[in-house]
Formats: structure tokens, C-alpha cells, sequence
């Protein structure tokens, strides 16, 4: 049985992954955060944890949680973390190599968020954090740390792989949940964090 959110939360959250629009993010008061990966290292708060990725420092992170934070995966089991099963899609292969609907294929994504309670689709790890948004009740996100560039990862050090698809995925969401951009990603609606604040 998964949880929803935590009593008094709202419908609004924060994803936070280590993109270049991280940088000197500070949780604001009263409103949850789902940390993405490595996040979680250098987040002051976090309300939530989530990962599709079982690196071993991810796994790490699984094992040694923070505390008063509720630790999600998509397809890894470990104990005392809520497991989704991960659901990857791959149709026939795009004619254009390495345009961002290959590199959907590549890594097997899946569009749109799952609306079986049980189950998350498959992009990333930050794809994977709005598919829990979703499966716990909140409507309306803010993307930070977000930014499907090929840019040293924040704080955490080393680059991502190729996440030209991400601007695709989260596109195809929009008729599900409220999202928007507070970093470099340009497929959905873009705003400071500060306006999304504002914006009731």
C-alpha cells in the first residue's frame, strides 16, 4: 500500500534534481520537496525521495535515508523504500539517430504518467518524480534542477547522459498534472520559482 501525502501538504510541490538551475536553491517554507538522485545529499529539506536509477550511489542512498523523509523507487527493492514497478515502452526505432525522439527510444521511455497507482513510466529519475507527484496527489509542480542540458550535475559533480528527451516527456504530462519550469527546460511553461510561489 503507497502513501498519499502527508496530512496539511497542499497540491503544490517542488522537484529538485542537480541540474544548473539548482544552484543555490533554498526549500521554501510550507511547501514539499521530492528530492530527485543526488539531490538529497545537499538539499537543506526534503519531504520525499525518488530514483529509477540503481547506481551504486543511489543504492547508498536507499540504505542510509534521512530521516522525517519517505524514500520511492521505480524497479529497485530495498527495504523500508516504496517500490513502483517501472514500465518502459519502445515502439519501432526513429529514422533520425540522436534526434530526442531516438534517445526516447534509447532509453526505453514511456509518455504521459501512469494511472495505475501501482506503477511509475519510465524517462529518468526526475520523469519518475512526476509520476509520484501524480500518484500522490498533488496537481500542481515546480521543475528545479531540471534542465535536460548536457551540464556538470550540482554539487554532486559528473554530467548526465543524454536527456534531450526530457523536454517530450514532460510535454506529454500536461494533460494530466500543472507543470512548470523553474530552469532551462522549454517544453512546458517556464516562471521563477519565486512567481510560482505567488501564483495561487
Amino acid at each position: 500500500m503507497f502513501p498519499t501525502k502527508k496530512p496539511g501538504e497542499g497540491d503544490r510541490v517542488i522537484i529538485v534534481a542537480s541540474g544548473p538551475s539548482a544552484r543555490g536553491f533554498l526549500p521554501p517554507r510550507d511547501v514539499p520537496v521530492i528530492a530527485v538522485n543526488g539531490a538529497i545529499d545537499w538539499i537543506a529539506r526534503a519531504s520525499y525521495f525518488f530514483t529509477l536509477d540503481p547506481s551504486p550511489d543511489n543504492m547508498r542512498r536507499l540504505a542510509t535515508r534521512r530521516s522525517n523523509v519517505r524514500y520511492f523507487s521505480g524497479g529497485i527493492t530495498q527495504e523500508g523504500v516504496y517500490e513502483y514497478e517501472r514500465v518502459s515502452y519502445r515502439a519501432a526505432e526513429p529514422p533520425v539517430k540522436g534526434s530526442p525522439e531516438w534517445w526516447l527510444w534509447r532509453w526505453s521511455a514511456k509518455p504521459g504518467l501512469s494511472e495505475d497507482p501501482t506503477r511509475i513510466n519510465n524517462g529518468n529519475s526526475a520523469w519518475g518524480a512526476l509520476g509520484l507527484a501524480y500518484h500522490l496527489g498533488f496537481k500542481n509542480v515546480a521543475l528545479v534542477g531540471v534542465d535536460a542540458t548536457q551540464e556538470a550535475r550540482y554539487k554532486v559533480g559528473g554530467r548526465p547522459n543524454n536527456l534531450s528527451h526530457l523536454p517530450l516527456l514532460f510535454k506529454s504530462a500536461l494533460g494530466q498534472i500543472n507543470v512548470v519550469s523553474c530552469g532551462k527546460l522549454n517544453s512546458i511553461l517556464q516562471m521563477s520559482l519565486r512567481e510560482w510561489l505567488k501564483n495561487p
